[in-house]
């Protein structure tokens, strides 16, 4: 038993020891903290944020009482952090369009555009997904 416990500590130590070496060659620019969020730079490639937003957005219809379905406009920032599973931290532009509720096919209901219907909004949502038990949470949702 005392053999196993050896291994362990001695393959633990060697672990620390590569992730610190690696770290030291990387630029400052490069390093991430294992667990830190990361920015999407192209949110319109990621499949992942893609479902998240599209997840967020019809959750946000559910809540509203509004009697026209809103879509996303933009996605003004977004964020990924791998936790127990994975989390879209994303700031987007959404507006109200002109299909009403429930829509099915939010990108092809075009936006209001006469000023008494227009309304534009930037909501922050987080959604929470663990893709390997097909498990989606909408964990915050704050529009301005």
């Amino acid at each position: 038993m005392a053999g196993v416990r050896g291994i362990v500590s001695l393959a633990a130590a060697a672990l620390l020891l590569l992730v610190l070496f690696a770290g030291e060659a990387m630029s400052g620019e490069q390093r991430r903290m294992v667990g830190a969020p990361v920015e999407i730079g192209t949110p319109e490639n990621d499949e992942g944020l893609q479902r998240a937003l599209s997840f967020a957005v019809a959750e946000y219809n559910k809540a509203s009482n509004d009697m026209y379905s809103s879509r996303a406009v933009r996605v003004l920032s977004a964020q990924r952090q791998i936790v127990s599973g994975i989390k879209y931290m994303m700031k987007v532009e959404i507006g109200r369009t002109t299909c009403p509720k429930p829509a099915t096919d939010l990108q092809s209901c075009a936006l209001h555009d006469a000023p008494h219907m227009a309304k534009h909004s930037v909501c922050d949502f987080v959604v929470y997904t663990v893709p390997w038990l097909n498990q989606t949470k909408l964990l915050k949702n704050t529009c301005e």
